[in-house]
């Protein structure tokens, strides 16, 4: 679906806050043989990751198609995951590879905490007074107060800098009150507060993929752009390691996320997924994924997957309702 939100220009030059209404699913994979579990179900290589730090990675189905994907980070005893899918559906994968020899355990710690999401340039330095001080972590913080943090990478699609973003667990006897404080930095600081409209928006006009709509089934990791920063190929196997590499070293992509914009305030069909159409002969060009309306880009900007033939920049394609979106870079900001 398409949103409607304000200017989230403040959101970019200063700082967002958005507090969702359900948290992110958080999950412990403990116990000592947590790496070799882990490895052969990511595509990430987390026997190399060392404590306190971030990384991102895909849980695939044989095929290689995204089934979840996961922010992946290291401590001295687990990993924490966070996914965006849901979470029992999440669990039942992992334990679907957990043989009563394999000594891990996954726990759900999503309970304990609620989440927040803090974006923007300023967020790393508006969320700093919330970290322990401990200098071996890198991407992944603890918080003084008990919860975490996660930093995530700046490179996102195509390696292009999707920004600051960092999601926060807060444990729920001092949320609110951690909110307060937040919101009232993050104010003072000339941004503002974000709802899921406007967050998605925000997302869009950074050209960041998130399932279900980009992320799904439907793709593999390299036509989102990410196999540069979630897969490893110098790991050993794992669930659809075999399509992953012979994606890489011989095959060509017949499609890829592309931005796309549209010189418009409004369209008059707005639902996603839906295709789209070469302006030229009418052929099928691919499909778009996300829409929303950007006052900081001057119109409507979207993500979607197209194909080959039509994803250079400039190239102008048509949907079924005869709107007219133009390929483009992204992020649009």
């Amino acid at each position: 679906m398409m949103t409607h939100a304000p200017d989230t220009r403040p959101a970019h030059t200063h700082a967002g806050l958005f507090v969702p209404d359900a948290s992110r699913s958080l999950v412990s994979v403990s116990g000592e043989d947590r790496i070799s579990f882990l490895q052969g179900l990511l595509c990430q290589d987390v026997a190399t990751q060392t404590p306190g730090t971030l990384r991102y990675g895909f849980f695939l189905n044989p095929k290689a198609r995204i089934l979840f994907d996961a922010w992946i980070a290291a401590r001295p005893d687990d990993f924490l995951l966070s996914t965006s899918g849901d979470e029992e559906s999440f669990i039942a994968h992992l334990k679907k590879y957990l043989f009563f020899r394999t000594k891990a355990r996954i726990t759900s710690l999503t309970g304990n905490f609620r989440s927040l999401t803090l974006v923007g340039r300023e967020a790393p330095a508006l969320a700093t007074p919330l970290f322990s001080k401990d200098p071996a972590e890198d991407g992944f913080r603890s918080l003084a107060g008990g919860g975490f943090a996660f930093l995530r990478p700046h490179p996102f699609a195509f390696e292009k800098d999707a920004g600051p973003w960092i999601d926060l667990w807060i444990p729920g006897d001092s949320f609110g009150e951690t909110v307060r404080e937040l919101e009232g930095r993050v104010l003072s600081a000339g941004g503002l507060s974000l709802d899921a409209g406007s967050l998605e928006t925000y997302r869009l006009e950074r050209g960041i993929p998130l399932p279900p709509a980009e992320l799904n089934e439907g793709h593999f990791p390299a036509e989102a752009g990410l196999d540069a920063v979630a897969v490893s190929y110098n790991k050993g196997c794992y669930v659809g390691q075999e399509p992953v590499t012979r994606l890489k070293f011989q095959g060509q992509l017949s499609r890829r996320l592309t931005g796309l914009l549209a010189k418009s305030p409004t369209l008059r069909e707005t639902a996603c997924p839906r295709p789209l159409f070469s302006v030229v002969d009418g052929s099928e060009a691919g499909s778009i994924t996300s829409l929303a309306v950007s006052k900081a880009a001057g119109g409507v900007v979207g993500l979607g997957y197209v194909k080959r033939a039509h994803w250079e920049p400039g190239t102008a394609l048509i949907d079924g309702a005869g709107q007219t979106f133009e390929v483009a870079e992204f992020p649009f900001l």
